[in-house]
């Protein structure tokens, strides 16, 4: 059951979040040992983040799948992310080859008359899901929108800014880099915010079926 998935994938990633969150503390790392787990521990936390949203929507799209949804049947936009993932042509369309344009149009034609689709499971997070990537993902399959501010004076736009200006700073090996305690604790309370609203979007919107067809 899908609620049962993400839930029991949710828990395994709190869990493995509360591991890094306690490790420099059972071990009693020096300073030096310490400040550098604080700054790998960062990539390892946003990592956790991008792994759920993608293994969260692919499980929705493999339940959605089991409907055996139709192009009639189906909400626009859901149908138009597939589209795009199906037929790269709409995104880059041939130019100059009219064998490739004959495919093209003979495969969306044929699209077309099997009716019956199944979503493509690919979900592009462009390898940086800050809050505007995060928000076109809920529009494409049909799903609410999550507020910026939850309560007074916590944005969870800037918080996930500042953990990919952190993630990225240390990818791209910036020396400069200083992560404390603080930071850890800020991107773990933030992760686990918003996974459970993730979660809570998805299976409000598959309640709800958002992602059929209004006519």
């Amino acid at each position: 059951m899908l609620e049962q998935e993400i839930r029991s994938d949710i828990d395994e990633r709190q869990k493995l979040m509360l591991q890094i969150k306690t490790l420099y503390l059972r071990y009693r790392l020096n300073e030096k040992d310490e400040k550098m787990f604080l700054i790998y521990s960062i990539p390892a936390v946003y990592a956790i983040w991008e792994g759920f949203i993608q293994n969260t929507f692919k499980a929705y799209i493999q339940e959605l799948n089991k409907l055996e949804l139709t192009v009639d049947t189906i909400c626009k936009p859901i149908l138009i992310h597939h589209l795009e993932s199906k037929f790269p042509q709409f995104r880059e369309y041939p130019k100059h080859a009219n064998s490739r344009k004959v495919s093209f149009f003979n495969n969306l034609n044929q699209f077309y008359i099997e009716k019956t689709i199944d979503i493509s499971t690919i979900v592009n997070t462009e390898s940086n899901v800050g809050f505007k990537v995060l928000k076109n993902l809920l529009e494409k399959f049909n799903l609410d929108p999550i507020p910026d501010y939850l309560e007074p004076r916590y944005s969870l736009s800037q918080e996930l800014e500042k953990l990919l200006k952190i993630r990225n700073a240390v990818a791209h090996g910036q020396d400069s880099v200083v992560v404390n305690r603080e930071d850890l604790e800020g991107s773990i309370e933030l992760v686990n915010k918003l996974m459970d609203l993730v979660f809570e979007k998805i299976i409000d919107g598959f309640k709800k079926k958002s992602y059929l067809l209004i006519p």
